[in-house]
């Protein structure tokens, strides 16, 4: 999943030229927030098989980089807790009794710092290393929509996101523990939030809460939301290709998104700045950019189908599911203006479309997160956080069932609904 919140255009005469200052970043890792469950899914990434399907799923777009990079930093934190951890997931993963041989990981993972398959595939080239070719590369496989939004890049966002703006959450307990957090540890982006939470704690608010169904497009309903408004956007994002299939000219929610705002430079920014050439989306979290023009929180359900989804279908869909919910909630909460009084939080039915998941299903893990109780004491619910929270779609069917999962919600039906197009890739 990804989220995102707005900022003002620059103006023509200020287009800056490409930026894009990669460098060796230092990568943020919660220890006191993860658990088996994190570390379980980080192993299975790092350590997957190498066959034809996990060079396809995990590999290609540089998630097995990634993973393979968090653990030599929990390596240098060396705490021991997280070690005994990674160890026992790994023997686990492994159905062996040795330990990880620490040299093996540092040689694969610098190996996989070198190439680039999926740029191998797009451009017909050797797939060696190049960052943000994905913004560059005229390849006649790329679809005209998105040469044409990769212009306004250039124009609105050609300095990029800065890192503090591209924030990583691996579960809710991360974030509920901001407030506590060391905030001079390398890479570490919630100074901002650490500040707003301790002036304005969660817990306490009391704001609107009002739920409200909106049949309309996402690059609309934006623009519906009352002039002056923190807007939170979730983007049902592809967990493992950044952007989805937005080079190949898909229509689906997060397509679009990157089509109508610099949502794809964030994007890229994570691959580039923040994950040294990889990308993920952590499996039971969400990343969190700040000031996209037009913007959003990026997560991602599992893939029922299991041909796109980065992380194998648990054993309990259902409560992992939760979970991922759980911490996009408490991301919008941790990064609302102020007491959030000002925020409209924009949701969806994220997971329903390629990856197959039941419509009231999603509808109904969402009823319940919003109506957890925030604060028993004033009787609130984690809905209350926001002024107002909205539940987009342009399909008929699927309006139709958050209909019935929030009664009391207020509706506002198209005229004429939009269907809305998986697009394909390209034959190559």
């Amino acid at each position: 999943m990804a989220m995102a919140s707005a900022m003002k255009l620059l103006v023509a005469d200020q287009r800056p030229t490409l930026v894009e200052e990669v460098t060796n970043n230092p990568m943020y890792v919660p220890c006191s927030a993860l658990g088996e469950r994190e570390i379980s899914s980080i192993v299975q990434i790092a350590f997957a098989p190498n066959d034809a399907d996990c060079q396809e799923r995990v590999d290609k777009h540089g998630a097995r980089k990634v993973m393979l990079k968090y653990l030599l930093v929990l390596k240098a934190i060396n705490d021991e807790r997280i070690l005994q951890l990674v160890e026992k997931c790994y023997q686990k993963r492994r159905s062996t009794t040795s330990g990880i041989n620490w040299n093996n990981v540092q040689q694969e993972y610098d190996i996989s710092t070198k190439t680039d398959l999926f740029k191998r595939d797009i451009t017909a080239t050797d797939g060696l290393y190049e960052s943000y070719w994905e913004i560059r590369s005229d390849s006649t496989i790329i679809d005209v929509k998105p040469k044409e939004a990769r212009k306004l890049l250039d124009i609105h966002r050609g300095y990029g996101f800065q890192l503090e703006e591209l924030k990583v959450y691996f579960n809710y307990i991360q974030i509920d523990n901001i407030p506590y957090a060391n905030s001079t540890v390398p890479g570490f982006s919630d100074a901002d939030a650490q500040i707003n939470m301790k002036q304005f704690p969660t817990r306490m608010r009391q704001n609107a809460g009002q739920i409200h169904i909106e049949q309309s497009r996402i690059e609309q309903a934006v623009f519906s939301v009352p002039e002056g408004k923190q807007v939170i956007v979730l983007d049902f994002a592809d967990e493992r290709m950044p952007g989805g299939l937005f080079l190949f000219g898909a229509t689906t929610q997060e397509e679009t998104i990157c089509y109508n705002s610099d949502l794809y430079r964030a994007l890229m920014d994570y691959k580039y700045k923040k994950f040294n050439g990889g990308f993920m989306i952590p499996e039971y979290g969400v990343l969190y950019i700040k000031n996209v023009t037009f913007f959003a929180t990026a997560a991602a359900c599992y893939d029922l189908t299991k041909q796109h989804g980065l992380y194998r279908i648990p054993s309990r869909p259902i409560e992992s599911t939760r979970e991922k919910f759980r911490t996009l909630v408490r991301a919008a909460q941790a990064n609302s203006d102020g007491d959030g009084s000002n925020t409209y939080l924009i949701l969806g039915p994220i997971g329903t479309g390629a990856f197959k998941n039941d419509v009231s299903k999603i509808a109904e893990l969402f009823n319940e997160e919003l109506h957890s109780p925030l604060n028993g004491d004033n009787n609130t619910q984690q809905r209350h956080a926001f002024d107002q929270v909205w539940f987009v779609s342009s399909s008929d069917e699927k309006i139709n069932v958050f209909q019935a999962t929030f009664k009391n919600a207020s509706i506002k039906k198209a005229a004429k609904p939009v269907k809305e197009k998986r697009g394909k890739k390209p034959r190559q």
